[in-house]
């Protein structure tokens, strides 16, 4: 044996013997990779096990498996995941053998034959959301973007991103993407967004009734990306003005925050990474401070605008009976039939001078209602206010001495207690119908108080009242939900907060 094949003998036992050294001269050691996580400190378990804390260094070994996955643990935060799939090149083994001339023998589970897809990664954290939190509805009505076409928006592989129709970040010139992302981070939080186009009828009526509505702004956006364009990884630093307006001042900014988030990419499409980095910027903004505080602020001061100026009512002289089983037949010279060129519903009278409650759907867009008596007379009534955020409408006929109920308390109503409703059901010859149940619950339903009863609410009973059995007012019938195997499930808006939202005041 020559001593030139000896050598490359050695050459080759050496290889197989020092394995990883050898590849790893042409792999680059790119079977290691930095974990990270924001905020760091987050434990980390790798398929199951705990394997450290963020940043660590994790180097992988084909015994984790053609998929490893990594979870993270952070108290306060929900946990995150993410999947890495290491790539085999025998041709880093191949090029080290002819290099050295030996024959192409190599281990295949050696770590030095495979690579990861980033050599870096950081993982989103975000806080946990406490079930006590308020909700808000918060409609999305666009997204504005300062960035123009040609700009510089970042680096793929070295070479710069600039904003054109063959820029994989096209997204950032569709502003309903843009919405629409920015909906998707905030699923699940304390601001139940929805992206709304105003200008519909259905658009505004939401903006309306949520009193607040985002148009958040793009200000800039920088991103550093590695990989292929199927696969990207790399930081996408974010700047945005999430502008929060007033529904009921069109074009009014209430408030702004300035916000500059990081989203690192974890492998998806570029094409895909814009929509990502807003959904990570929005999913954040529910933890700004004293974001939640501001939206209380003011999305009470919508509501007092909508409930209009007060109305100041002398307390009625209640209506006698002489035993419970006279109760309804007394109380139903209340109950009214509101009549409207589209159909009818339900009021009643809470004043001996005139004043009725009803629902705002049953009255429209009317001026003047005509008013059916239990008696059997009918009589004009104005339409003084509506609040469509609470359905309700207040009505004033010009009469003196009308039988009217006294109020009750809706907060004091215990589960099971028995309630009752009197309205016009189905038919305006049905009027003053008669309907017994038991309050099924006080719930909150969009960040507003119903009471939940299993009494009979069929249309036509719309702003009817629901009375104790006591014979006070406790509620005003206000909707059912309905549906194949559904029964049982109407709610009232609670009397209180009826005069509430209507502005009643109750003189002695």
């Amino acid at each position: 044996m020559t001593a030139t094949k000896r050598l490359h003998l050695f050459s080759a036992l050496a290889c197989l013997g020092l394995f990883a050294s050898c590849a790893s001269i042409l792999n680059g050691g790119k079977q290691t990779m930095t974990l990270d996580s924001q905020p760091s400190g987050s434990t980390v378990y790798v398929n199951g096990t705990e394997y450290g804390t963020t940043p660590l260094n994790y180097s992988y070994t084909p015994v984790d498996g053609d998929e490893v996955l990594f979870e993270l643990r952070n108290q306060g935060y929900q946990s995150a995941s993410v999947t890495m799939r290491p790539k085999r090149n025998g041709a880093v083994l191949f090029a080290d053998a002819m290099l050295l001339h030996i024959p192409y023998l190599v281990d295949r589970n050696s770590p030095a034959l495979y690579s990861l897809p980033t050599k870096q990664y950081t993982v989103n954290m975000y806080r946990e959301q406490t079930a006590e939190m308020v909700r808000y509805m918060l409609p999305i009505t666009g997204v504005e973007s300062a960035i123009l076409r040609g700009s510089k928006v970042g680096t793929f592989q070295g070479a710069p991103i600039k904003l054109d129709k063959e820029s994989p970040f096209r997204e950032l010139e569709q502003p309903d993407m843009l919405a629409s992302a920015v909906a998707t981070g905030l699923r699940g939080s304390w601001l139940e967004a929805r992206v709304t186009r105003m200008g519909t009828s259905k658009g505004d009526e939401s903006v309306q009734k949520a009193k607040i509505h985002l148009k958040p702004k793009l200000r800039s956006l920088r991103a550093t990306l590695t990989g292929e364009r199927s696969h990207c990884y790399g930081p996408v630093e974010v700047e945005l003005e999430w502008r929060f307006y007033s529904s009921l001042r069109m074009d009014s900014v209430l408030f702004s925050i300035p916000q500059t988030t990081t989203y690192h990419a974890s492998g998806e499409r570029a094409s895909d990474v814009i929509g990502s980095a807003m959904a990570h910027s929005a999913r954040l903004l529910p933890e700004e401070s004293g974001l939640a505080e501001r939206m209380s602020e003011h999305y009470g001061s919508g509501l007092a605008l909508s409930k209009g100026g007060e109305v100041s009512m002398a307390k009625p002289t209640p209506i006698p009976f002489a035993s419970r089983k006279e109760m309804i037949s007394a109380l139903v010279k209340a109950v009214v039939t509101v009549q409207t060129e589209k159909g009818h519903g339900s009021g009643f009278i809470v004043s001996n001078d005139g004043y009725i409650i009803s629902n705002e759907h049953v009255v429209g867009k009317e001026a003047v209602v005509r008013i059916k008596m239990q008696q059997g007379f009918t009589l004009d009534a104005q339409v003084l206010k509506t609040n469509k955020d609470f359905d309700l409408a207040l009505l004033k006929v010009q009469a003196t001495d009308l039988p009217a109920l006294a109020i009750g308390d809706d907060k004091g109503l215990l589960l099971g207690e028995e309630i009752f409703a009197i309205g016009t059901p189905l038919d305006a010859n049905l009027g003053q119908s008669v309907s017994r149940g038991i309050l099924s619950g006080h719930r909150e339903l969009d960040g507003r108080s119903y009471l939940q009863t299993d009494v009979s609410i069929n249309p036509g009973n719309s702003g009817g009242p629901l009375i104790d059995e006591n014979g006070k007012v406790v509620g005003v019938a206000t909707m059912k939900i309905s549906g194949e195997g559904l029964e049982g499930l109407g709610f009232g808006v609670p009397i209180s907060v009826a005069l509430q939202m209507l502005n009643i005041v109750f003189t002695p």
